[in-house]
């Protein structure tokens, strides 16, 4: 028990010291991918893992943000790069809304 309890602290604490030293040594826009895709994988976790559902709707919105965010900047060179994530990101809301103002007037679980 206190062998077990030993090596997972260990293990959080070698886990955090690569957190800590990993902006220094890799390249940022790879971190920065891997962030999104965890922060997606955590939210498929909770949809399927706990909740039992099976979806791709979330996957929708990422798809969605990411497509106009890469078009506006490819589209507008004078656009910065904030202000594309931005777009892609109030896009990806806009058809969140429409997908919920269409699912809640139905009755039952569409998934």
């Amino acid at each position: 028990q206190r062998r077990a309890k030993l090596r997972r602290n260990m293990f959080y604490l070698v886990l955090l010291a690569m957190g800590l030293v990993a902006p220094f040594v890799a390249y940022p826009v790879f971190l920065m991918k891997i962030l999104c895709f965890a922060l997606f994988a955590c939210a498929f976790n909770l949809l399927l893992g706990y909740a039992g559902l099976l979806s791709f709707g979330h996957a929708a919105f990422l798809a969605t943000g990411g497509y106009v965010t890469g078009y506006l900047l490819a589209s507008y060179p004078g656009l910065t790069p904030e202000l594309g994530i931005l777009a892609g990101t109030l896009m990806a809301t806009l058809l969140g809304v429409l997908f919920g103002v269409l699912s809640i007037r139905r009755q039952g679980i569409y998934f």
